[in-house]
This record gives C-alpha cells, structure tokens and sequence, in this order.
C-alpha cells in the first residue's frame, strides 16, 4: 500500500464514504471511488460494503485502518526527522491529555509552541483512560498522559505494545459546596465524610475507581448526585451545590479560591499519572515535547515528580 492509498482509504472511512472525501482530497469522485477499487484488488479483499450509496467498513477495511494510520505516521516521522537534521523542527504533533497531566501539561504546550511555530500541535481529550490508550496504540495519538494505577503503571503487562513513563502524581482531595460546615477537619478522616452526593465522573474511569476504593476501604457506598463525563464540569457543579467532588490538588485549589470548602483526605491517596507512548521510534516533534514537559513537571512545586531518573525519550522509554 502506497502513501497515497493510504490517505485515500483514510479520507473515506473518516468523511463517511466517496462524495465527501473526494473534495477533501481534491479530486472527481469517480477518480477516488476506482482508487479505492485498485486498493481492494491489491489488497484482495473487499475493504466496503456499498449499501445504497454509502460505504460501510467490511473487516478487511477495519483490519486495514491502524497499518494505514501508523504508515502516515512513520512517513510524517521520517520527513520531520529530515527536517530536523537541516535546523528545522516541523510537522504536527498528536497529543492525547487528560486528568491530571491536561491540567499540568497546558502550560507545557504553550511554551512548546512558542519554542517549535514550525510545528501543528492537534490535542485530543478523551473521557477514559482507556479511550486514550486505544488512541495511542491505534495511532491517531503520538503521545498520551494520563493517569495511571497501580497495574498499569508498568506497561508491559497490562498494557501490551504500549511503553510507560511514570511522571509523577497528584493528591485527591474533596471539594464541597460553599456554606458547607467549616468545623470539618482538615484532613477529613475517610469514615467522616459528609453525607453530600457526590459529582461524579464514569464508572470505568480509573479515577473514579479509586474514589470507590476509598469508600469501601470503610464500609461506604457511593451516594451519587450526577455522572459527568467531563471532568471540567465538576467543580462547577459543586460551586452550586449540585454535590461534593473528589479532584486533584490544583483543581482543588482553584475551587477553594471560587468559595467551595477543600479538605484533605486521611489517609492520603494519590494518583499517580505518565505519559504513554506505542513502541518503537517518536518523531523529533514528540520527542522535543516529552523531554520538555519532563524538564517543567520536574521542577513544577505543583506536582510530585516520580523518583527515578528522567533523561531523553530514547533512554526513557526504549
């Protein structure tokens, strides 16, 4: 499969079939639709089903989709690299951000753009970590930071194909509505929370497992006020009283300087975050960005840099 196949093939799936990727990629649609029909016979499998006059992925079209991105990746890789030897850092860059390190790693962007104009930074914020695992092995993701528990910390049994470089970690405090009884003690002992339901985000997000481990470590259950999927809406939500949230330190900070009431947690329980990456070779664009975002988080007061050493990409994770 050649380049431009694999843009072609990539074109349809993502605009939804012929007649609106054909003027994405500037030509007739007849053109395009008799080069996916060459791409099929080469491949000898059907990648459509043509049903009506849309297209519908076969599973020869699904199975062909993550070699197709991981080719445009590499190919993108190589011309960045070339770039690079002449004093040139350029290309685009995916990035894959939630949790804690979206909001240590905005900062981190912003400074990366001002060093590297040359480059197109895209950022993808998925709700799950696991949704941002599947992006970057998938592909569509170079680099993804996110939090990570205790299993998947080492990546190379519970997440295959995938390398992992613990960063550091967040404490998880709770934030309350204003008004809440300022006697509560600070920390708040676990087993004396206060009967506030509570904001939470979806069940299969790591952090909110271990918001329900804390609760079961005392015979608790879970009294749930409302699920959201955007982590962003929480401390909102709890300014209006809509319930109490477990978040991150800085999230917290900011919700005690919005009016809300934060307490510490006993015993303390943090959750620890990295960066993640498919093996094999970064492009010079992510590699620049990792070994920056190492450098700033290192010497960030805000967050607990892991203690083992941070040197380049291709020592870190190789």
């Amino acid at each position: 499969m050649e380049v431009r196949q694999a843009q072609q093939f990539l074109a349809v799936v993502e605009h939804g079939g012929i007649a609106r990727a054909a003027p994405a990629l500037h030509l007739a649609q007849p053109s395009l639709s008799q080069a996916i029909r060459t791409l099929e016979h080469e491949m000898g499998a059907p990648l459509f089903h043509r049903v009506g006059r849309g297209l519908v992925l076969t599973t020869a079209g699904e199975a062909l989709i993550n070699p197709a991105r991981q080719l445009l990746r590499d190919v993108a890789t190589a011309r960045a690299s070339v770039a690079e030897v002449a004093g040139v850092l350029s290309g685009s860059l995916d990035i894959s951000l939630m949790g804690g390190p979206l909001e240590h790693l905005i900062p981190t962007v912003a400074a990366f753009r001002r060093r590297h104009p040359d480059v197109l930074v895209r950022l993808d914020v998925p709700n799950l970590e696991r949704t941002l695992l599947n992006h970057v092995r998938q592909g569509r993701s170079e680099l993804g930071f996110t939090p990570l528990t205790p299993d998947t910390e080492d990546g190379t049994t519970a997440l295959p194909g995938l390398n992992v470089l613990p960063l550091g970690s967040d404490e998880l405090m709770l934030a309350l509505p204003p008004g809440t009884d300022p006697a509560l003690p600070d920390p708040l002992p676990v087993d004396r929370l206060p009967a506030i339901p509570t904001i939470a985000i979806p069940r299969d997000a790591d952090t909110r497992k271990a918001v329900e481990q804390i609760f079961r470590a005392v015979g608790m259950r879970t009294k749930l006020a409302l699920v959201t999927a955007y982590r962003s809406t929480q401390i909102p939500l709890v300014l209006r009283g809509a319930g109490m949230a477990f978040v991150i330190g800085n999230q917290a900070e900011w919700a005690r300087a919005q009016g809300a009431v934060v307490r510490h947690l006993s015993p303390t329980t943090s959750i620890a975050y990295g960066a993640v990456t498919r093996s094999g070779y970064l492009s010079p664009g992510a590699n620049a960005f990792l070994n920056l975002a190492i450098s700033r988080l290192s010497a960030s007061p805000a967050t607990t840099p892991c203690s083992h050493s941070h040197r380049t990409r291709s020592s870190a994770l190789q």
